[in-house]
């Protein structure tokens, strides 16, 4: 049985890790949101065991709009903060931003509204790349990485951690994000999986484009070193999820693997890419180094015994 909540319209979470000086930037965006009459809401930041000063950034925020809480997550790993955020959250919907965004004014309104009035169960709001961060380089999978600035019609949607929420109904049908998925393990899809099970229990996703926030990432992000690393976990994360929740298969991943090892060198020599501390990493490499990883990963999920049953809406296994 559900213990007795608070009423609250809707609950914010932030997750952080050792990024205290954005986490400040962007608490103090969210003093200027507008919270509309009547509702009551509250920011949850979820300190995912931070070695810096994030508590006291956390526990300094006074905000006139929201009711601030800090919550220490000693598990590493951004999904076990996200469960831990969700567990502690009072509000009937709830929604999520990162640490390093900029909301615009009327961002709770706009995300929020569409779930309290039953419109659907899950959004999805518009990510901009900061204009400082833009680059001539930069393609659609470049923006697409840091930002997501072109949302997918109704019945294309997966939820991004940066600006998304859901209504608090959907946790009967799906009650925790996947630990060995996100940042602090596999790297990426962690919200991804739980859009995907959304969508099986046939709950209904939908973008809203007007629920903007910017997105500030550092600077560092757009080494090519980082866009590399980047691909590895994004690799990893796919043969994850393509093993334990798809079922699915790919067809001699060890020769597969050297074949596109062997293509991406060549490549490389024929279009030599960028230093590794230099801006900038094509996208084909990118491309090669995720799926080089994804069907390495493979080769070592598939020894595991699955941790859901086909597309479930359940891990079976913690």
């Amino acid at each position: 049985m559900e213990k007795k909540r608070e009423n609250f319209d809707c609950s914010v979470i932030i997750c952080t890790r050792n990024c205290a000086p954005s986490l400040e930037k962007t608490l103090q965006a969210m003093g200027g949101v507008c919270v509309p009459a009547g509702w009551r809401a509250e920011l949850i930041v979820v300190d995912n065991a931070s070695t810096d000063n994030t508590a006291r950034v956390a526990r300094s925020a006074q905000l006139k709009n929201f009711e601030v809480r800090y919550l220490y997550e000693e598990k590493a790993g951004k999904s076990n903060a996200l469960n831990s955020g969700v567990a502690a959250a009072q509000g009937e919907v709830i929604l999520f931003t990162d640490d390093d965004v900029i909301p615009v004014v009327d961002w709770l309104d706009r995300l929020a509204t569409p779930l309290l009035k039953r419109k659907c169960d899950a959004v999805v709001g518009r990510i901009e790349l900061a204009e400082s961060l833009l680059r001539p380089w930069m393609d659609s999978t470049h923006k697409l990485w840091l930002a997501a600035p072109d949302l997918p019609p109704d019945g294309e949607v997966e939820l991004i951690g940066a600006n998304m929420g859901f209504h608090r109904s959907v946790l009967k049908s799906v009650p925790k994000y996947d630990p060995e998925l996100g940042p602090g393990a596999s790297g990426f899809g962690e919200e991804t999986v739980f859009s995907w099970q959304l969508c099986a229990a046939g709950l209904r996703l939908k973008s809203v484009p007007e629920a903007l926030v910017v997105h500030h990432p550092a600077a560092s992000r757009l080494l090519r070193s980082q866009w590399l690393a980047a691909a590895h976990k994004r690799g990893k994360s796919l043969a994850y999820m393509l093993h334990h929740w798809k079922h699915g298969e790919i067809r001699v991943p060890a020769f597969r693997a050297g074949f596109l090892k062997l293509k991406l060198l060549l490549r490389r020599m024929m279009q030599p890419p960028p230093p590794l501390d230099g801006e900038g990493a094509p996208s084909w490499e990118m491309s090669y180094v995720a799926e080089i990883e994804m069907c390495r990963q493979f080769l070592k999920e598939r020894r595991r015994s699955r941790n859901y049953e086909k597309k479930g809406l359940v891990k079976l296994r913690v």
